[in-house]
């Protein structure tokens, strides 16, 4: 797949989302952001941590077209590097992560390995991109591209860990 228009607003979020709950991915991209007005805690705490931690990285919150990555670190390649609040949502992260080597390949950016921090548990998971990885990203972005062209919100999904999210209310209706 050519990423061309393809990726073209595609956000680490919303790949991330996908991994989680297709209908957050629904709502976040339609402008429905509820985890940066309802004061929600855990966003709070994410923020604080992405400002405090590795203060010596000069070139954090890299924005790369609709990725904004974390943090690089540059040798014979470069390294994406994400920092994460706690490890609930780990597979997540971990194709967030592999989406945002996926665009830097697509530039021509010499990228296939990655690094997930997890600051609070002191812990960090080093990530390379596969080809199967890549397949499995080209079809999560097609599936997104196809979320966002509903009219409509997927339903919701009752699961375990949707009463501490943003969208609870919104969705228990």
């Amino acid at each position: 797949m050519e990423l061309g228009t393809e990726g073209i607003g595609i956000t680490g979020a919303l790949v991330s989302y996908y991994f989680i709950c297709h209908r957050k991915v629904w709502l976040h991209a339609k402008g429905l952001d509820f985890e940066n007005v309802t004061g929600n805690a855990n966003v709070i705490k994410g923020k604080i941590l992405h400002e405090t931690r590795f203060p010596r990285e000069h070139e954090r919150e890299r924005q790369i077209d609709s990725i904004k990555i974390d943090f690089l670190k540059y040798g014979d390649e470069v390294v994406v590097h994400e920092v994460k609040k706690s490890r609930k949502f780990e597979d997540a992260h971990l194709w967030q992560l592999k989406y945002y080597i996926f665009v830097l390949k697509h530039k021509g950016v010499n990228c296939r390995r990655g690094i997930l921090h997890y600051p609070a548990s002191i812990r960090r998971v080093e990530v390379e991109m596969t080809a199967e990885d890549e397949e499995v990203i080209e079809r999560a972005v097609s599936e997104i591209r196809e979320i966002l062209n509903q009219q409509t919100p997927p339903l919701a999904k009752k699961r375990k860990f949707c009463l501490q999210c943003a969208y609870w209310d919104f969705c228990a209706v």
